[in-house]
């Protein structure tokens, strides 16, 4: 029998926010900083977990955005993260994933958890992305699902698409992980 190493538990940063408001960016730069400070964070990002978990004989499915398959990919990355944070593993996560029932329960576990909401106008992402966000597109949050975004996240950015921000807005990230981590500590 092997016997179970038990870890502390790390904490878990959600980015989220509509699609195309920047999450993965903002994501990448943070697990980019904390591996330049020597922690090795997972970074588990929507897109990148949909390719890597959903079949893929059936291609068009993982292309697909119902409101039940966006819970279930939602339900996914939480009980991801809380597996991974749970056993002493940092977890950064970007997805879109608003729905209020997934956010109180990762903000119920036993591990350290902080949102960031990535604010984005609509009508600038319309500009951004018209692809998504066109008339007649299906299952977009923000234009036919409604989104439940944070009721009160820890940090709100509001979104202006200049690549010149990315560095205050990933500082501030930074400052919300460590604020987690050190209120993780001082809870001991």
């Amino acid at each position: 029998m092997t016997s179970v190493i038990e870890a502390p538990a790390a904490p878990v940063l959600w980015i989220t926010g509509l699609s195309g408001a920047g999450k993965s960016t903002l994501a990448q730069a943070v697990v980019a900083r904390l591996r330049g400070e020597g922690l090795r964070p997972l970074l588990l990002d929507g897109d990148g977990v949909r390719e890597a978990l959903e079949p893929l004989a059936s291609e068009g499915a993982r292309h697909e955005h119902t409101p039940e398959l966006r819970a279930a990919r939602a339900w996914r990355m939480a009980r991801l993260a809380r597996l991974a944070a749970g056993q002493g593993v940092p977890v950064v996560v970007a997805t879109i994933s608003l729905l209020h029932a997934v956010q109180a329960w990762s903000r119920a576990g036993a591990v350290p958890y902080a949102e960031i909401l990535l604010h984005a106008d609509l009508e600038m992402l319309r500009q951004r992305k018209p692809e998504l966000y066109c008339e007649g597109a299906a299952c977009v949050v923000g234009m036919d699902i409604v989104p439940e975004f944070p009721l009160e996240p820890e940090l709100v950015l509001h979104q202006s698409f200049d690549p010149a921000d990315l560095p205050s807005y990933c500082e501030a990230a930074l400052r919300t992980w460590r604020s987690m981590v050190h209120h993780r500590g001082a809870s001991r």
